[in-house]
């Protein structure tokens, strides 16, 4: 019952905390940035022919001085790629730093393909102007692009504050609160999703290369929508455990429990189309996942866990076909030894936060966090909650009012008998 309230609480907040907005429908348009948005190409599949559509975005700076900044993040990039010579000459999206000395900032030949960048996170520095440039060539085209776009501006001093209330990432940029566990990387190094209490759902191709670090729980699915396979690639998410208490229990571990796995099955014992791999460890990687990989349709094993450090390296292989599929996996932060204030004691032992009790994943290893007479007690409680919250509500919204007028009405009369 709780589960379910946050969730929708968390959509309802989700879908008023930004907008999407479509280029086509705004060329030659200037975006104003007051905290962060999506942008994608247009609402449909295809793209007009003879397309050249520039977009500026203007990041404002309200009590924030003159440091406000863009930072562009792609979370999906589906346009076509005509051969490495001639690159992106049928589509070509280009984003350029400034408003007055505009510098190009992606790839001299643009962004095109399905393929993941090394650089898909892209930032302002001139000024607070980033201008999107989509272009086609004369036939129509069938693409997209999807990024999330974010007001913020840098720290030089560690020590300063934020202004403006806002909220400060791991690496020292200020962004709105709001920007807090709403499934997107707005700082550019994932803090905002994955600071502690978070629990966020989190996107494996949107992080290759980057660090997930889990203070209690992630959800990590392959991909936001579709599930279409990016080709000849190989991405690597980074898990890293973070400790509570450097002086009580054992060091911080990770815990990968496999929800679900649909990839092409192995040929001659091993996984050649789509593979993935586990490891334990950053510095004496080890993989834990088997040689021949995980793939498929159904695990032998669907539990890892570390044991040297604080690190689980996962890595994500296809080969040049075009193939579709998807995993989930729950990552949990657990320890052993004593558990601390505001953690719950699974049956085998593992220390884990207590938010994540009843929440339907797989947190403990045993499943004894999801017991029926615990959850039970739980769920009474939230319900308890609930229903209190809601008769509140309703003796404020209709109760105190008549109250109020009854009142009123025995003053007036009282008023007039006295004359």
């Amino acid at each position: 019952m709780e589960s379910l309230w946050v969730f929708c609480f968390v959509l309802i907040s989700q879908a008023l905390a930004y907008k999407t907005y479509y280029m086509d429908e705004n060329c030659g348009k200037t975006l104003n940035l007051d905290t962060y948005f999506r942008l994608q190409a247009s609402r449909k599949s295809s793209l007009s022919s003879g397309l050249n559509c520039s977009v500026d975005i203007f990041a404002t700076s309200k009590k924030l001085g003159g440091s406000a900044r863009v930072h562009a993040r792609l979370l999906s990039i589906n346009m076509p790629f005509s051969t490495p010579v001639s690159g992106c000459d049928r589509v070509k999206l280009e984003l350029h730093d400034g408003i007055r000395n505009k510098t190009l900032i992606t790839p001299k030949n643009g962004l095109c393909g399905d393929s993941l960048y090394n650089s898909y996170s892209y930032v302002t520095v001139n000024d607070n102007f980033m201008t999107f440039t989509l272009t086609t060539n004369p036939s129509p085209q069938i693409g997209t692009f999807d990024a999330i776009i974010t007001n913020f501006h840098q720290l030089e001093d560690p020590n300063d504050a934020c202004l403006n209330g806002w909220w400060r990432c791991g690496n020292d940029r200020c962004v709105d609160p709001s920007t807090k566990c709403n499934t997107f990387d707005n700082c550019g190094d994932n803090t905002d999703e994955t600071y502690e209490k978070c629990k966020p759902t989190m996107y494996f191709y949107e992080n290759c290369g980057q660090e997930i670090h889990v203070y209690d729980a992630v959800h990590l699915k392959l991909k936001r929508s579709g599930s279409s396979l990016i080709p000849n690639t190989v991405c690597d998410n980074i898990v890293v455990s973070h400790s509570k208490s450097s002086g009580v229990g054992a060091p911080a571990q990770v815990y990968a429990h496999f929800r679900s796995i649909n990839l092409q099955q192995k040929v001659s014992g091993n996984c050649t189309a789509a593979r993935l791999d586990v490891f334990d460890g950053l510095r004496n990687k080890k993989r834990i996942s088997g040689s021949e990989g995980l793939c498929g349709t159904s695990l032998q094993t669907v539990d890892y866990t570390t044991d040297q450090d604080n690190f689980m390296p996962i890595e994500f292989t296809t080969d040049g076909s075009n193939q579709v599929g998807s995993f989930e996996i729950t990552l949990t932060n657990f320890h052993t030894g004593e558990c601390l204030a505001g953690e719950f004691r699974c049956r085998n032992g593992r220390c884990v936060d207590s938010t994540v009790q009843c929440d339907g994943y797989q947190n403990c290893g045993d499943n004894s966090d999801n017991v029926s007479e615990l959850c039970s007690v739980i769920a009474g409680l939230a319900a308890g909650a609930i229903v209190a919250i809601v008769l509140s509500a309703i003796f404020f919204v209709i109760f105190l009012p008549i109250c109020i007028i009854v009142v009123m009405g025995r003053r007036r009369r009282n008023r007039y008998s006295g004359i």
